[in-house]
């Protein structure tokens, strides 16, 4: 009896270390002879725990960084009429073509596109860039000019009609009193000025009205939203993804002090209802192999002192075979393997 009870702990003992030799193979000791009923790389009826399949296909490399979506970078409106703010409008208020930014003395100063601020009253024999904005936007709200940078007789008349249809007094000149160059469509994001105030330094914050994704990115990742990469964006982390693109990348600084790229991606929401606000997701592709085999990365097995991978294929009536493989590019949590596997193959999977 002594004897029995000695030879059942030394099996129990070998069991338990070859479990945890890290190799997954479960080896079954003949209890008269010593000797394992199972070697590495031959079919074993070892417990399943899952399994998946050998795929081959592309398999591309994503990454997800997070974003908020919002209206984008704020830009200043600077007060340059001269007198006293008498009206303002509200956060949130949506400013478009010839419509008053504010109001100084009573009088609207009014919103016309362009990126070139009107740095110099406009009339008659000037040339720029500023004259050309102009023209366009008289011509925009239906006036008889010419498209060009050159302020000239035609030009005087339509700035002429333009005051007297807004009942301002007729001068043919136009001067920061009466408008402000603004990069489109406008949307109120904060009041800086106050009623009463002179009409100085910056009067309003405005953004764009469209909504777009902005995230901080390391430099080192900024390669994969350089302008005009095509990307994937989720609202909130949830719905099916919305195709965009990188439309703005500037230098930035993370909260530690190191140097980042402030992207701003744009996307089409088609008709779904956004929240004014919200947390954001962009996924951006990488690199891509083409036609390749590959299995969740769990599927790997560590070959122990041997080096390198091997994963456990099933085979018909639910045995398995440890298979050697060689393990490469890993793109969501799957990796290539070579080997003695085919696609369809199945493999465990641990749960």
């Amino acid at each position: 009896m002594r004897l029995r009870t000695k030879r059942l702990t030394i099996t129990g003992v070998c069991l338990v270390a070859v479990a945890v030799a890290g190799t997954g193979t479960w080896a079954v000791l003949d209890s008269g002879r010593g000797t394992s009923a199972v070697a590495a790389g031959a079919p074993s009826a070892r417990p399943e725990t899952g399994t998946a399949e050998v795929t081959k296909g592309d398999l591309t490399d994503s990454r997800i960084f997070a974003g908020a979506l919002g209206y984008g970078a704020t830009t200043a409106v600077p007060g340059a009429a001269a007198g006293t703010l008498t009206w303002l409008p509200k956060p949130g208020d949506v400013i478009e073509r010839d419509q008053p930014l504010y109001a100084v003395d009573e009088r609207p100063v009014r919103a016309l596109y362009g990126s070139t601020p009107l740095w110099r009253d406009l009339r008659t024999g000037v040339r720029g860039a500023d004259v050309r904005q102009l023209n366009e936007n008289l011509a925009a709200l239906g006036y008889d000019v010419s498209v060009d940078d050159s302020f000239g007789p035609r030009t005087r008349a339509a700035v002429r009609q333009w005051q007297r249809d807004r009942g301002l007094q007729v001068t043919g000149v136009l001067t920061s009193d009466d408008v402000a160059f603004v990069d489109g469509a406008v949307r109120v994001a904060a009041v800086r000025g106050a009623l009463g105030r002179p009409a100085g330094g910056d009067v309003l914050s405005v953004t764009s009205t469209k909504r777009v994704v902005t995230a901080s990115v390391s430099q080192r990742d900024a390669d994969r939203l350089a302008v005009g990469t095509g990307v994937e964006v989720r609202v909130n982390g949830s719905g099916d993804p919305m195709r965009g693109k990188v439309v703005d990348a500037a230098p930035g600084e993370g909260k530690d002090g190191s140097a980042t790229v402030d992207v701003t991606v744009d996307f089409d929401a088609g008709d779904r209802k956004l929240p004014a606000a919200a947390s954001a997701q962009i996924e951006a592709a990488g690199t891509t192999e083409r036609g390749v085999l590959s299995v969740p990365v769990a599927a790997l097995v560590a070959r122990g002192a041997s080096g390198g991978y091997a994963v456990d294929v099933v085979r018909s009536g639910g045995t398995t075979k440890r298979v050697p493989v060689r393990a490469g590019f890993v793109a969501d949590g799957r990796v290539v393997i070579s080997g003695d596997v085919h696609a369809s193959d199945r493999v465990v999977v641990p749960s």
